[in-house]
């Protein structure tokens, strides 16, 4: 005969009527053992285990709640230390102490302050008859309807209330029952598993749950199928939020869905519109776009002091209409003809310049002037005044006189002005003023033909920054007149990523310089060569064009190799290494998926981790540290690496140490690369996910540095503490049953026979760097990494 629930040969109780079996761990009972002393009771199997004696240990005090702690026991054999009131223990919790002795327990735990000496109490515990059940009739007879009365229950087994629902809450508990206890109408409602599946996927497909709906698919009260829905969101973590009538539950994937449809469909929309579609609080509406406009799932601002939200092509809208109606305008009064910011009406306004689609500048006066309402006002003061010094000109309008100079040399170039610039005098000369726009094709295509040659001369040189090449380029106007209207086109492979592929400059005076920086990432190593063009028009409105000579430039192949050194080591050699650095801000994301990305994107290279330090304080918010060090293949030297995340600056930077600067920036632009690609995955993962997220790359990385500890001998301590960590998050993704959970809880068990600063034997180190794979190879199956 075996247990019904755990195949176990040791039958404690066999049922009469039904013949099942039961172990003394299973069987339901309302037999009950107490220490009279602290009030803490015993189940028949846990007393039996201590002998019917009291656990408890006097002077202990428990992390969380200050409450006594007890002894108790794993099924493995190991003894571990656990609260009287509340959840906490040594076994799952910081600072995680489990030991096959009770003397070794006993140390650590006062070790950690958390008992004062070790004395247990002992006291006999007093004990209170009961009656034996069948936990299979007990079930079976929940099941049998879906509605039953606690009198049917209690009379049917002969048992007080309080025990019955003591044994309900123990089933629900261990999930071999789901159902709904009702202890004021004194009623338990039975929900089969595909009533419940049918529910979950009710919430996933559709995303709006009523909760009328719900009582009439259960047949019960609205007030009961509001616990089952608030049961279902408890246990399976379902984001979301109630209307304020707490008729409909809305999933935060339905709310998120339909918001930004909504917003992306009206352009501009109040936050209390949009709260009231769902029946939700205004504020809580606000942080759901706070969340999207974090996660770049709309591009919007809010607008209106917060109660409005704008998205950006709305705003890129009303600013082109705004500036074609009034022509010059301040941007104060544009920030608040838009109900927008003035910092953000400014950034727009620029980004409409930069891509052409507003053409115009800004005043001395801070005020923008359309390019179509500058060239009105200069013509109407050239048809005024005839003859008028350039700063004359340009306090009149509020632009600089290189400006002026510019519009007119290019109202000139197409005609609308019959004059010319005394560059020498600094005046402004017009005969005539046409009063229309004038564009002749033919007459641009003779300019461009007949264009002569001025003397501008363009020089190119490059370096490395930030793992990316900063491509220089300087354009000198060696001629008489200054030329405007400058654009200088880069022309790179496709093996870099340009952002700005060309940079405007408005003028160059005569005699003067001007130059402008590239900043392109390298995609592949190799030679390269890279060129461009320098477009202008000279002061008589021709345009030409000067080549920018090819510039060859090399990146350095990233390959490298594992490099066995210490920290020691690598703090001494950085002394003496060039470095370089890239930083990024990281206010959007969870730092500690940002660490963990930053390490995965490292460990595409054959590169050691040396150390790493996590530290997660309150007051100063996440840090965290790790050092990687590798040696070039080809090339020889050693490459450092250190990435550091801060919580409180919401940066994390990568700096690379390396004597070669082609080999610098090649590995650090790689990185990079990488570490995009890794952060643009950690954006897609979904809220909810991310708990178990960190957990499965912090057993990634803490297995690959255990491995990298083991290949150095390094101390049993710190090797046992990164075990530890694997451990506990192991626990949580696979549960209890993974055959993997007991091997490390044998070498944790091992590890625990080291000193302090004892270094891990050669034997040890060997039998357990071929777990650590194992291990990988075993995860990949089940966690799918």
């Amino acid at each position: 005969m075996k247990c019904l629930f755990c195949e176990s040969e040791d039958i404690e109780f066999t049922c009469e009527k039904c013949g099942s079996s039961f172990c003394i761990n299973h069987m339901a009972t309302t037999e009950q053992w107490e220490c009279k002393k602290h009030n803490v009771k015993y189940s028949k199997a846990k007393a039996a285990e201590t002998s019917y004696r009291c656990t408890v240990i006097e002077d202990s005090k428990c992390p969380e709640c200050s409450s006594l702690l007890q002894l108790d026991k794993l099924s493995s054999g190991q003894y571990y230390l656990q609260c009287t009131n509340c959840s906490w223990n040594s076994y799952l919790k910081t600072p995680g102490l489990f030991f096959a002795s009770k003397e070794k327990l006993a140390r650590e735990a006062n070790r950690y302050d958390l008992i004062d000496g070790f004395k247990l109490c002992g006291k006999k515990l007093s004990h209170y008859e009961g009656k034996e059940i069948c936990p299979k009739c007990f079930l079976d007879l929940l099941k049998r309807s879906s509605i039953t009365n606690f009198s049917t229950i209690t009379s049917s087994f002969n048992i007080q209330e309080s025990q019955m629902v003591k044994l309900v809450e123990k089933y629900l508990d261990e999930e071999r029952i789901y159902g709904i206890i009702d202890k004021k109408n004194k009623m338990f409602y039975y929900i089969p598993q595909e009533l419940k599946e049918n529910l979950l996927a009710k919430f996933n497909d559709e995303g709006i749950i009523k909760v009328s709906d719900i009582a009439m698919m259960l047949d019960m009260s609205s007030e009961i199928a509001l616990k089952v829905i608030y049961k279902l969101i408890s246990q399976f973590q379902i984001k979301g939020s109630f209307s304020l009538d707490k008729k409909t539950y809305y999933t935060q994937k339905y709310i998120t869905s339909t918001t930004i449809e909504e917003i992306n469909e009206e352009g501009r929309i109040g936050l209390k519109e949009l709260a009231d579609e769902f029946n939700i609080p205004k504020d809580l509406m606000k942080s759901f776009c706070v969340n999207l406009m974090r996660t770049k799932e709309i591009s919007a601002f809010f607008a209106d002091r917060g109660n409005e939200i704008i998205t950006s092509k709305q705003i890129y809208s009303e600013i082109q209409n705004y500036a074609d109606k009034h022509g010059k305008f301040e941007l104060k009064k544009l920030a608040d003809e838009l109900k927008i910011a003035v910092e953000l009406a400014r950034r727009s306004l620029h980004d409409l310049i930069k891509n052409g689609k507003v053409k115009g500048i800004f005043t001395q006066r801070r005020e923008f002037i359309t390019e179509q309402h500058l060239e009105k006002r200069i013509k109407e003061l050239a048809k005024a005044y005839r003859t008028m010094p350039l700063k004359e000109l340009s306090n009149r309008i509020g632009v600089t006189e290189s400006s002026i100079e510019e519009i007119l040399a290019q109202l000139i170039g197409k005609g609308e002005i019959d004059g010319y610039i005394d560059m020498a005098k600094k005046l402004f000369v017009a005969y005539s003023v046409s009063s229309v726009r004038q564009y002749s094709p033919a007459k641009e295509a003779h300019k461009q033909v007949t264009k002569q040659e001025d003397d501008i001369e363009v020089v190119r040189e490059y370096d490395f920054v930030g793992g990316q090449v900063r491509f220089k380029v300087v354009v000198r106007n060696n001629s008489g007149m200054a030329i405007n209207n400058v654009k200088v086109v880069l022309d790179a492979p496709s093996s870099y990523q340009i952002k700005e592929p060309m940079i405007n400059i408005p003028v160059i005076e005569s005699g003067n310089s001007r130059g402008v920086d590239f900043y392109i990432e390298p995609k592949e190593c190799g030679i390269s060569n890279i060129s461009g063009t320098v477009i202008y028009k000279n002061a008589k409105g021709e345009q030409n064009s000067i080549p920018v000579r090819k510039k060859e430039v090399q990146i350095k192949c990233p390959l490298v190799c594992n490099s066995l050194s210490t920290i020691e080591d690598c703090q001494t050699a950085i002394s003496s290494l060039p470095n370089d650095a890239r930083a990024f801000l990281i206010a959007d994301l969870d730092p500690r998926l940002a660490f963990r990305a930053a390490i995965r994107a490292l460990k595409n290279f054959e590169t050691s981790m040396i150390t790493s330090h996590e530290d997660a304080q309150k007051e100063k918010g996440y840090k965290a540290e790790a050092w990687f060090c590798a040696e070039a293949k080809v090339t020889g030297g050693r490459i450092i690496t250190r990435i550091f995340v801060s919580e409180s600056n919401q940066s994390l930077e990568v700096r690379v140490w390396c004597a070669n600067p082609g080999q610098l920036t090649g590995f650090l632009a790689k990185v990079i690369e990488i570490l995009f690609e890794e952060i643009n995955i950690i954006r897609k993962i979904r809220a909810d996910e991310r708990e178990k997220t960190i957990d499965v790359m912090a057993i990634t990385q803490n297995l690959a540095e255990i491995s990298d500890y083991c290949m150095l001998k390094w101390k049993a301590l710190n090797i046992r503490n990164k075990l530890h960590d694997t451990f506990v998050r192991l626990r949580k993704i696979l549960g209890d049953d993974n055959p993997i959970l007991g091997r490390i809880e044998y070498w944790l068990t091992v590890l625990n026979k080291y000193e302090k600063d004892e270094s891990i034997s050669d034997e040890d180190a060997q039998k357990l760097g071929d777990d650590v794979e194992k291990f990988k190879n075993v995860l990949a199956r089940s966690i799918k990494l």
